[in-house]
């Protein structure tokens, strides 16, 4: 068991890295829809940003763990 939640906790921690560089892309075309001045695939800048507010809060969830086997050191 204390295998499979190795697993799964390696699997959060991919998916909360992901969630940030998806966060930093989001910002980027956020800077980019604002200096050039066109709309990146149907967004504005303002609304760039805030997908990227919200894919780093989800970045900081999935980097916490709720489960505990991260703080337990006997295993």
């Amino acid at each position: 068991m204390a295998r499979k939640r190795g697993v799964i906790m390696k699997n959060k921690e991919n998916l909360s890295k992901i969630a940030m560089a998806l966060s930093v892309v989001a910002v980027v075309l956020a800077a980019i829809d604002t200096l050039a001045g066109t709309d990146v695939l149907g967004l504005a800048g303002t609304q760039w940003i805030l997908v990227g507010i919200v894919m780093a809060i989800y970045a900081v969830y999935l980097g916490t763990c709720s489960c505990g086997c991260c703080t337990d050191k006997k295993e």
